[in-house]
């Protein structure tokens, strides 16, 4: 039930993975991008402010100097404007001004009637300014209600200077550029400190990753919690708790191989030392047939019992026992070797040690490797008793030690029936077997496969090609190689002893 909780809170996020630096910078970023965007507005409407207030000063200086020209006369609204002052009126380098005087009724006096009365009123003696078109341009326009004294007419009169918008909408560009120009350079320094700032702030993490992956599986010890962001402290609280719930079960493991090793192997040697010698007593036909099939299901069963428990015994989680030296593999090879003549004999078949696959191209005939003798020689084993189980009487096994610049091969070559290409990964698997092939386990090759991922070696499988072979001075004759089981491992920087 907790297995099944914990995969589904993994999943309600989705399968992808993603970068948590990314996450932060993404946010981070897209931050930036708003206060940016809400600086540029705000930039903008202050620009566009200011360049009012500048500006509205000057039409409403224009503004007051033409209602000083303004009198009433006999009820009369008249304009003395000379045509040289009304020529500098609307002169301008950028844009255009125009102006329009109305009486208190609204009629057109004097100026452009095309510029519209204000849609508010102004209150007398004051001014506003808003905007409007005139001739399809756009405009800034101040009214100024002048109230007319000792007069017969009531009310003011009304004024109105426009201006078209250039001037103001350059300056605001100006003050733009002013403005954003180095509030940009700002967000790009501030971009760079939080890039760095978040790497940073992730080197803990990758600190752990370090950690983690330079550890071998056989390392259980708690994860140092010292110097570490607060963040994190319960995760690695989590993951010590976590080893140590494995520790546990590693030593459970490994008490139970221990035991079983004992109680089982011991009990199965006694029956089947029992049954053989109750074969050479003189029994019927019919019991020494059944003794027979007694010692040799026995056999088979302390067979599977050796490979099981060696099984456990290589397996990641359980051979931390062992240890790993350089040593010749050459060497080991000759012995593991010599140890299976007997067993080679019994079925006639011819195994032997090739001497002639060294190197010549150097020095050293020894072949180096990083590992341990013991579980590299249950790995020979079972290589040769695979090739001598599947390979026919007067067939050849033959176990080789070649070396390279890098690398070290070790290879089992036999003259049995072979494996299909497409079973060759299969064959690796627990307890898969090829059909109508001998009797066995089926544990061989996986122990081969454990004991070659822990040493960092390679195992492949090549052969149904075809060799020569030379036999008592008789012309050639071709035999085809059933299999040739290839492991390769790396060369161990060997240094001579005279060096």
């Amino acid at each position: 039930m907790q297995n099944s909780t914990s995969n589904q809170l993994f999943e309600t996020k989705g399968s992808q993975s993603y970068s948590l630096s990314g996450q932060l910078l993404l946010w981070l970023m897209l931050c930036l991008f708003v206060i940016l965007s809400i600086s540029a507005v705000v930039s903008y409407s202050r620009a566009y402010l200011f360049a009012n207030l500048a500006y509205d000063r000057s039409i409403y200086r224009a503004a007051l100097a033409l209602a000083d020209q303004v009198d009433v006369v006999n009820n009369k609204v008249k304009v003395d404007l000379p045509q040289i002052a009304e020529n500098l009126l609307e002169y301008d380098q950028h844009d255009y001004i125009s102006y329009r005087i109305s009486a208190p009724n609204g009629k057109f006096v004097a100026g452009d009637d095309e510029l519209d009365l204000p849609t508010q009123k102004v209150p007398s003696g004051k001014h506003i300014y808003y905007d409007d078109v005139l001739n399809e341009d756009k405009v800034r326009v101040v009214a100024y209600a002048l109230p007319i004294i000792n007069s017969k007419l009531k009310g003011d009169l009304l004024i109105q200077v426009s201006e078209t918008r250039e001037k103001r909408e350059i300056m605001v560009r100006e003050i733009i550029e002013e403005m954003l120009v180095p509030q940009i350079l700002i967000m790009l320094i501030t971009a760079l400190v939080i890039f760095f700032s978040v790497k940073h702030s992730l080197k803990p993490l990758n600190r752990l990753k370090n950690a983690l992956a330079s550890r071998s599986h056989s390392d259980f010890s708690a994860i140092q919690t010292t110097n570490t962001p607060l963040e994190i402290t319960p995760l690695l609280d989590e993951m010590n708790a976590l080893m140590r719930r494995v520790e546990e079960s590693v030593m459970f493991q490994k008490a139970f191989v221990a035991d079983a090793s004992h109680q089982l192997r011991t009990p199965l040697a006694i029956l089947q030392n029992q049954a053989e010698l109750a074969l050479r007593e003189d029994v019927s036909s019919h019991t020494q047939h059944a003794l027979q099939n007694i010692a040799t299901s026995t056999e088979h069963l302390s067979h599977l019992v050796h490979q099981l428990l060696t099984l456990a015994r290589v397996e990641p989680s359980t051979n931390s026992n062992f240890s790993y030296t350089p040593f010749d593999l050459s060497n080991l090879a000759k012995e593991v070797t010599k140890e299976w003549v007997p067993r080679a004999l019994e079925k006639e078949i011819d195994l032997g040690f090739d001497i002639t696959n060294i190197d010549v191209t150097t020095s050293d005939s020894s072949h180096m490797v990083m590992g341990n003798a013991f579980m590299l020689k249950e790995m020979l084993s079972n290589l040769i008793d695979n090739a001598i189980r599947y390979t026919p009487s007067h067939g050849e096994v033959t176990v080789s030690v070649k070396q390279n610049q890098l690398h070290v091969l070790l290879q089992v070559r036999d003259t049995g029936i072979g494996i299909p290409p497409e079973q060759r990964q299969q064959v690796f698997k627990r307890f898969y077997r090829i059909q109508n092939t001998v009797d066995g386990c089926g544990l061989g090759l996986a122990i081969v496969k454990e004991i070659a991922n822990s040493h960092d070696a390679e195992v492949f499988i090549t052969g149904n090609a075809e060799i020569n072979t030379h036999a008592n001075n008789n012309p050639i004759t071709n035999k085809t190689v059933g299999c040739i089981f290839n492991v390769q491992f790396q060369l161990f920087p060997h240094v001579n002893s005279h060096d």
